[in-house]
């Protein structure tokens, strides 16, 4: 594995851990300003408002168990997938359950970022 892969890999676990904390500082670094997320019921949210139901205290993350992560490295671009069991309270909503993700990472100022993210939710999983 290569040093940018290994460096892939570490920004995704360091994501996956500021969002468990809840660590918005840790989470701007890693994700950028033009992130695109849709979620596993379709929903699609932009880093702007996801930010403020964090900081409002709307959406938080319980857990992410990841597995199965597989990476992807065409230049300054990458795709990260991985499954995962995630829980999340969004409001009054409890979403748990498995999921297959999707990730674009992009390296800037000699960083990955997560630009994009794409879930499906795994039937019977």
């Amino acid at each position: 594995m290569s040093d940018r892969e290994h460096s892939l890999i570490a920004a995704h676990e360091a994501r996956i851990e500021a969002l468990v904390a809840g660590n918005l500082d840790d989470l701007a670094q890693i994700v950028g300003e033009d992130l695109v997320f849709v979620n596993a019921s379709g929903k699609v949210m932009h880093r702007p408002e996801i930010f403020a139901a964090f900081k409002a205290g709307s959406m938080k993350v319980e857990r992410i168990d990841a597995d199965n992560v597989e990476t992807r490295l065409y230049g300054d671009t990458a795709i990260l997938s991985y499954r995962a069991h995630t829980t999340v309270r969004d409001g009054d909503n409890l979403i748990d359950g498995m999921t297959q993700n999707s990730c674009v990472f992009v390296h800037r100022d000699g960083r990955w970022q997560m630009v994009n993210q794409h879930q499906c939710a795994i039937s019977g999983g």
